[in-house]
């Protein structure tokens, strides 16, 4: 049975060094916009799609989550 002691340890490589936080490039940022985008629609969707029962669950009236599923995508 092998187990890492300190020895083995010694001879391992150090981590590498942190690397600094980048600021996303504009295609990272187009790519997550566009991600949100679609996940915020999926959830108007479902929500559009539950039933009184389910919305009474969460604490929504019918009102309430017809005005949010009548939100165009790109408004928050």
């Amino acid at each position: 049975m092998s187990t890492l002691t300190d020895r083995h340890l010694a001879v391992l490589p150090a981590a590498a060094p942190a690397l600094p936080a980048r600021t996303p490039s504009a295609l990272a940022r187009v790519v997550a916009t566009i991600l949100q985008w679609r996940r915020r629609a999926a959830g108007r969707r479902a929500l559009a799609e539950m039933s009184p029962r389910m919305l009474a669950d969460i604490g929504v009236s019918r009102f309430e989550a017809g005005e949010e599923a009548s939100k165009p995508f790109w408004r928050t």
